[in-house]
């Protein structure tokens, strides 16, 4: 263990700007630490993100992550800290922040979302069962959902940077089209309850499990205002595979008698795969609706709307301080239809 000596450079003016405010302690002392490891957004390239916020191609007002430097030098209380993102930049969110240790290579670990009260981590994560919420501010905001964790090894320098990984699998289910019965008028849904896979994949150095051991999510249900009413239905899942017959959501009506989409071909063999997107296209029927065709993608390859739905050609790296080089865009997407 190397042994280091460790004096904040803003300790001095603690002790004779008694009149300041502890805020204002925390400020000097994180802003005038030469070891500090500041963070900065410098997104070029931008991953898709589980909100509803504008295009969701950067990080929400007020969104958290947890780093900790895992070095063997690392220095004691001075290793863990959560920052929080404002006015598009990152600053500590309560009063501790990271340090380098100096002359060696430092290693980093970090996972999104930082949520008070979940024992989340870089190795764990429990998924959320209500997801049904496009606000930010709310417990059951559809983001707190999306698991990403990144690592980083580098010696003491300006920048951190750190590209997040997806480990879950977005779903959205689209509806393409209504039956004749539906000429007239359009049936009013409202959050949708998806299945989760009867066979969970594992995801490798991470435990994954389901707030009160749950088998289903109530989803996010994005209304399509215009007289087509085609709304789209989303949530984050666990990946794996679905049985014969297995329903894989019900699209919730109002009043009414929920309609069931059964799992497809495709989720069935291949299922859902960690870091995938998936868009299911479906015509609601009188009993039920019907799976036409689902697009599969790299759930960095598309943006995200508040409809629910992609926009083409946009990948994603989140950086500390500076940009994200190397990164190459994985555009190959596949159709599937039963």
């Amino acid at each position: 263990m190397k042994i280091a000596k460790y004096i904040p450079a803003a300790a001095l003016a603690l002790v004779l700007a008694g009149c300041q405010s502890e805020d204002d302690f925390i400020s000097s002392d994180y802003a005038n630490d030469p070891m500090a490891v500041h963070i900065r957004a410098g997104i070029e390239a931008l991953q898709t993100r589980v909100n509803t916020t504008g295009t969701g191609n950067a990080w929400d007002e007020n969104d958290q992550i947890s780093v900790t430097n895992t070095s063997p030098e690392a220095i004691t209380g001075k290793d863990k800290a959560v920052y929080e993102y404002s006015n598009g930049a990152w600053s500590p969110a309560g009063t501790d922040y990271i340090v380098w240790s100096d002359d060696v290579e430092n290693t980093f670990e970090a996972y999104y979302p930082v949520v008070e009260g979940k024992t989340d981590s870089y190795t764990q994560f429990e998924l959320p069962a209500d997801q049904s919420s496009s606000n930010p501010t709310e417990t059951n905001y559809i983001g707190r959902a999306d698991y990403m964790t990144a690592a980083a090894s580098q010696s003491k320098s300006d920048a951190l940077n750190l590209t997040f990984k997806h480990h879950l699998a977005k779903v959205t289910v689209e509806i393409s089209g209504y039956g004749d019965q539906y000429a007239t008028q359009k049936p009013v849904f409202q959050a949708p309850t998806f299945t989760l896979p009867t066979t969970t994949t594992t995801v490798d150095g991470k435990t994954l499990t389901v707030a009160g051991n749950g088998t289903t999510i109530t989803g996010l249900f994005s209304e399509d205002a215009s007289t087509e009413a085609k709304h789209s239905f989303t949530a984050v899942l666990l990946p794996g595979k679905y049985a014969t017959n297995d329903t894989f959501v019900k699209l919730n009506i109002q009043g009414g008698t929920p309609l069931t989409v059964k799992a497809n071909v495709q989720q069935l063999t291949t299922g859902l795969e960690s870091g995938k997107a998936y868009t299911f296209n479906v015509t609601v029927g009188k009993n039920g609706a019907t799976i036409n065709s689902v697009t599969v993608g790299d759930w960095g390859t598309d943006g995200w709307t508040e409809s629910g739905t992609a926009d083409a050609a946009l990948s994603f790296s989140f950086s500390i301080q500076t940009s994200t080089d190397g990164l190459t865009p994985d555009d190959g997407e596949y159709i599937l239809a039963d």
